[in-house]
């Protein structure tokens, strides 16, 4: 079979194939060139929208941080200034209470002729323990926690400063005496009254300008 032939164009030249190709060549250049300008622009936009988010993502950070510090901070003002409250509140029922408290044990035959206000216990050096109230006679110290709402953890409490209380007295050797407990609030619940009695204190309450002692029927103080 005969091979068939091909035909070139007329007057095809080496320096023109050569010519075409670098025109060709050129064309390339010219395309890659577009493609990596292209390439590195949209590189640098997703660069920069990558950096304005991140900028972004940091004030939303900020402006999160100091909401929370704002709200922090009101928070703690809040509790300062109930902490204040209760504090003063609780100065207030104290200031009620020292006044009558011993008229008001004298009518149950104690006849307290000594009362101290915020008494410190200290062994070496150190605060052990502190009573808001200390009546005292020639037999029986009482000591007495004020609270403007006392709770079922402030009795537990007194009843451990009881403790440490008469621990002290018989390391020391100075004082001994009966002693006895009592609770004074402004607000008393029917649990915390309860367990007050229960645990063998007296319940001071509060009732107009003065303080009252309920004394319910078989109550017996608790002797430390």
């Amino acid at each position: 079979m005969p091979k068939k032939s091909i035909n070139y164009e007329k007057g095809l030249t080496f320096e023109k194939v050569w010519a075409g190709i670098q025109e060709l060549g050129k064309k390339y250049d010219a395309i890659f060139e577009r493609e990596a300008k292209e390439r590195q622009e949209r590189e640098e936009r997703e660069t920069k929208e990558s950096e304005k988010r991140r900028k972004e993502a940091e004030e939303r950070m900020k402006k999160l941080e100091e909401e929370v510090n704002k709200t922090t901070l009101s928070v703690n003002r809040l509790s300062e200034n109930m902490g204040g409250l209760s504090n003063r509140f609780g100065e207030m029922v104290e200031h009620l209470v020292a006044p009558n408290i011993a008229e008001r044990f004298n009518e149950l035959g104690y006849h307290f002729n000594k009362i101290c206000n915020r008494v410190e216990f200290r062994e070496n050096g150190q605060v052990i323990t502190e009573v808001d109230l200390l009546l005292e006679n020639e037999k029986t110290v009482a000591i007495i926690e004020i609270k403007s709402n006392p709770t079922t953890h402030d009795i537990k409490k007194h009843l451990k400063r009881m403790q440490i209380v008469r621990r002290d007295f018989e390391r020391s050797g100075t004082i001994r005496k009966e002693l006895i407990g009592a609770v004074a609030g402004a607000i008393f619940s029917d649990e915390v009254k309860d367990l007050t009695l229960e645990t063998g204190f007296y319940v001071i309450a509060q009732t107009g300008d003065t303080v009252k002692i309920d004394v319910p029927e078989h109550f017996k103080p608790r002797i430390f």
